[in-house]
């Protein structure tokens, strides 16, 4: 059977450490709580602001965090497969196969892309985001 009784806003739920926060008419109603009541329309706008602006920065942060973790991840690839299609390409030149296309060939590619990862991110500089 379920409790029918209506829920109290100062009752605590199950697993509540403590009381809840007193709602009383004197005190301002922001929605996150009395620790969030920052006076003043005036302040609580600029506090607002200040969180904004945080959260930008670590935003930015982290895209080039990971802007450059996949940029490296790319460069990896493009270097295996460099590596690997010239090795290709000597290998069948050296056994009179077909050695320019598509071994020589991609080798040329991955090697110019290689190249053009590299260069955009260290002319990007370590904190720019596209």
């Amino acid at each position: 059977m379920t409790d029918k009784r209506p829920l109290h806003q100062d009752e605590p739920l199950e697993g509540d450490i403590g009381p809840a926060a007193p709602g009383g008419p004197g005190t301002a109603t922001t929605g996150l709580g009395a620790s969030y009541d920052f006076g003043s329309p005036k302040e609580r706008r600029a506090a607002l602001r200040r969180y904004e602006a945080e959260r930008e920065e670590r935003r930015r942060r982290v895209d080039a965090a990971s802007g450059r973790i996949a940029s490296m991840l790319v460069a990896a690839l493009l270097a295996f497969m460099t590596f690997d299609s010239g090795r290709t390409a000597v290998q069948a030149h050296a056994r009179g196969d077909d050695w320019l296309f598509p071994p020589g060939v991609l080798a040329a590619v991955c090697g110019i892309a290689f190249v053009v990862v590299i260069a955009r991110v260290l002319r990007r500089g370590p904190m720019q985001v596209k």
